[in-house]
Formats: structure tokens, sequence, C-alpha cells
């Protein structure tokens, strides 16, 4: 007689293929659909050493509008308990889940600011062929340069009266992305094929929601790490923790750190 657990696993499967047959695909093979019983991931990603003393950089520029905060480098950025911020974290593969977020959501909608004269947020994540909203709230001329491998390169200038413009990516990669106009600019685009990505938080924290059981490849990408994957498996209604430890030994030399 199947216990409780397995019942609900035969049970979380049937419907799942019933949903793959009404559900349309994505060009690359992801089938979003509800997810019963779904599973969750949390944990953190931790640096194994001294925190890094952050230091303002030097703004060559007279415009006051780069001059009202110091400005600081988001390439390492470590809390007081070892957290690392701006580490992403996802499912290496996956065919089927829940369905990605409404890009027609202001809250969820993925948006790239320049304010300050610095990129906000420093890494953001965008569905592929879905629209990445750039803002221009300084007021002042910016350009949108992205360094992309598989992708075509944009070069777009945002001149102050420039708000608002929307850019699409067609293939995933991990994209750095900078100011011409103003060097110390950097952020990172994250184009996926599925919603199981997060970004780390400022104590190093992630959570993936709603998530079907199986056995999965999680893997952790930053820009001064590189990538590192576990074999995690995950079980109906439960939440799987999982920790990534970095330390010193592990950072990249410095150069191009694409490879999400």
């Amino acid at each position: 007689m199947l216990s409780v657990t397995q019942f609900l696993a035969l049970l979380t499967t049937a419907l799942l293929a019933a949903a793959h047959a009404t559900q349309p695909k994505t060009n690359d093979g992801y089938t979003p659909t509800t997810v019963p019983n779904g599973g969750t991931i949390v944990g953190v990603v931790t640096y194994d050493g001294p925190t890094p003393e952050r230091r303002p950089i030097d703004v060559a520029t007279k415009e006051e509008v780069c001059h009202k905060d110091p400005i600081y480098s988001e390439k390492l950025v470590v809390s007081e308990d070892n957290g690392l911020r701006w580490a992403v974290v996802s499912i290496a593969e996956i065919n089927t889940g829940k369905p990605f977020p409404d890009p027609e959501n202001p809250d969820t909608r993925p948006t790239l600011d320049q304010k300050g004269c610095t990129f906000s947020p420093h890494v953001v994540v965008v569905p592929r062929q879905q629209p990445l909203t750039i803002l221009n709230s300084d007021g002042v001329l910016h350009n949108v340069h992205t360094w992309s491998r598989r992708n075509r390169a944009k070069n777009v200038a945002m001149p102050g009266m420039i708000k608002e413009m929307t850019l699409k990516f067609r293939r995933t990669e991990t994209i750095r992305v900078t100011c011409d106009i103003h060097p110390w600019m950097e952020a990172w685009i994250v184009i996926t094929d599925h919603p199981y990505h997060a970004v780390t938080d400022e104590i190093g924290a992630f959570r993936l929601t709603d998530v079907p059981p199986g056995t999965y490849v999680l893997r952790m990408w930053h820009e001064s790490f590189g990538p590192m994957e576990k074999e995690i498996t995950v079980r109906i209604d439960e939440e799987t923790r999982v920790t990534f430890a970095l330390s010193k030994a592990d950072r990249l030399k410095e150069g191009n750190k694409n490879g999400q």
C-alpha cells in the first residue's frame, strides 16, 4: 500500500503531466504550469575571510548628481555576518515549473535604474524575450553599453530628457553592462529561460519557491568568484536548505567574468 507521501508524489506527477498537455512551451522548452505541493530552496552564500573594506570611488566628473552620495564598488559586498550580496542562485536545468512573473506588474517588472551615477540594482534578472525597463533618474547623459557574447551588443545613449526605454534579449547569458560616460558604473544583466533564479540580498540570503519535487543541480554565480554547483533534492512541501561557502582562494582573476 502506498504511503501518503508516495501517493502525493504520484498525484503531483500526474497533475504536471496533464498540465504539460495544455500549457504552451517557451522557445527554450520550458513549460509553465501550476506546482501543487512544491518545495522551497532557501539558503545563504557566505564569504569566509576578512570583510573587505569598502572605500568611496574617486568620481572623475563635475556633474553634481554624481557627488550627492559616496559611490562604492559593488564587486564584493559582504555583511557583518559574512553574507555575500549580489550572487545569483539558480536551478541549472529545469523543464517545467511555475510561471514567470507578470512583466506588466510594476512590482515584479525587471528594472535597471541610473541614479546617482550608479546602476541600481547591481544585478538584475530578466526572462529571455521579455522587456527590461531602463530608467535614467539622473537627468544627465548616460549610455547603456552591454558586453554580450550570445546576444547582439547594445550601446544606447540616454540623454537627460529620455527617462525610460526598454531592451530585450533573445538568448540566455550573463551580461556585463557599463556606461562609457561614467566608467565606474557597472552592473550585470542575467538573461534566463526559467523563473528559478534569485539574487542574494544584503545578508547573502536567497529563496526559490514552488519548486517541483525532484533532484537538481543548484548553481551559484558571483562576478568575483564565478560558478559553483551543488546537487540537491527538493521534497513535497518541504524546505531544502543550502549554503554556498566561498573563500579568498575562490576569487577569480580580474577580467571578463561572464559565465553564470
